[in-house]
């Protein structure tokens, strides 16, 4: 009888214990299933947020090449006109209070096609990525700021799509360093480790505020973070031990 009792009770523990570990098991399970739907919710809305970004700029774009070509053929060739016909007039008729006008012709046709460049990098579509970083550099470069291109060691074409985000991105980069670095240099490299790209850009001025340096807000940067996002690059920003400011990014191709 004893031994009867004693075998019940070890058979009630086993039960009890294979019931307990049922309850912890199905507990595990049922969290990992939650967090695993939690993890596709994430990924979906992270996906949805790039696509979102993506179509984004893809208008912005879209939107600058209409109105960069409208500027360019419309505006541009008619102000080339009404120039010529001035030009006419004042050779027939001598009117001395026509030279002013054509000085401010001149100096309107050079900013509509500066802003025509602007909107739309023909030299990009053209001839490549590294025509256009360097038209742009030449452009800016002077007295008061030299700009230094140490390395460009692919001779790989990226599509438009990846060029044009990191065209906007040397030009946004090299807006702040003009509008609010007070730099003299500036370095710039790009160069292909095995699937990696690796773009670098440095200056010698006053560097990033420790508030701006902190959430990369402010001063462009956030624009410049959400077109690396747009090309599945990182990016990151810091400033130099011995001054200035540097800016890292890296584009994965193997996840293209």
């Amino acid at each position: 009888m004893e031994s009867k009792v004693i075998l019940l009770v070890i058979i009630g523990t086993i039960g009890v214990m294979l019931m307990a570990f049922s309850v912890v098991f199905f507990v595990l399970l049922y969290r990992r299933r939650v967090l695993e739907n939690e993890l596709e919710i994430q990924e979906v809305k992270t996906k949805h947020q790039t696509e979102m970004l993506n179509a984004t700029l893809k208008s912005q774009e879209a939107e600058r090449n209409r109105l960069g070509t409208e500027l360019h053929d419309g505006v541009g060739a008619m102000l080339s006109t009404i120039k010529l016909n001035l030009e006419v007039a004042k050779r027939k008729g001598d009117i001395q209070t026509l030279g002013p006008v054509l000085g401010h012709l001149d100096d309107t046709i050079s900013q509509v096609r500066g802003i025509s460049h602007q909107m739309m990098p023909i030299i990009l579509d053209k001839y490549g990525l590294k025509r256009a970083v360097e038209d742009l550099f030449d452009k800016v470069s002077g007295d008061s700021l030299s700009i230094i291109i140490t390395q460009w060691n692919t001779e790989e074409e990226l599509d438009r799509q990846n060029s044009l985000m990191l065209f906007r991105i040397v030009q946004e980069l090299l807006n702040n360093t003009i509008k609010h670095a007070d730099a003299t240099e500036v370095e710039f490299s790009l160069a292909k480790a095995g699937s990696q790209l690796k773009i670098q850009y440095a200056d010698n001025g006053k560097g990033f505020p420790s508030e701006v340096l902190e959430n990369s807000q402010g001063m462009g940067l956030l624009n410049i973070k959400n077109r690396a996002q747009a090309i599945n690059a990182s990016v990151s920003f810091e400033n130099k031990n011995e001054g200035g400011a540097k800016v890292n990014l890296v584009i994965d191709r193997s996840i293209d």
